[in-house]
């Protein structure tokens, strides 16, 4: 029970509508800090695979492309999804392969013709040589033409 004389007093300081200042949402102000520590749509939340702080309101789209994201597994060397890396581990069959390959079931017959396949990166040399290659000629060239215009626009 509140005193006549306190009642405004306590309905202002209690139960007055107030706007939150993240969603502009109105509710009673004894409330509002659970609404901004849980409810809130623009509350800030971490995601939980990259740790990266976002808004609530965009945390389940943000996963749904952060977590298809893969990492290599130190118990098999195979490549897995984010999102099921927890569940992954605790499942993985520790077979240990030092190398880092596909991570499509291989067949045995595949496994025994392995050493007879040439090897993929073949051109791996090459194509690292032409990559700086055109990286350093696209440097070049940038700098080239920001110079220019960085000159033309200290004389006017």
């Amino acid at each position: 029970m509140i005193p006549k004389l306190l009642a405004e007093e306590h309905y202002l300081n209690t139960h007055a509508p107030v706007a939150c200042s993240l969603c502009s949402e109105t509710m009673e102000r004894d409330i509002l800090d659970i609404h901004r520590e849980e409810n809130c749509p623009k509350r800030m939340i971490t995601c939980e695979f990259c740790e990266f702080p976002l808004p609530a309101i965009d945390l389940a789209e943000h996963q749904e492309v952060c977590g298809n994201r893969t990492e290599l597994c130190h118990l098999c060397n195979k490549y897995v999804r984010l999102r099921e890396l927890y569940n992954h581990e605790d499942s993985c069959n520790t077979i240990q392969d030092n190398s880092a390959g596909s991570s499509r079931y291989v067949r045995p017959a595949e496994r025994d013709e392995g050493a007879r396949r040439r090897p993929q990166n073949d051109f791996s040399g090459k194509r690292l040589f032409f990559t700086i290659a055109f990286t350093g000629i696209a440097v070049v060239l940038g700098s080239i033409f920001f110079q220019r215009k960085t000159d033309l626009s200290n004389v006017q």
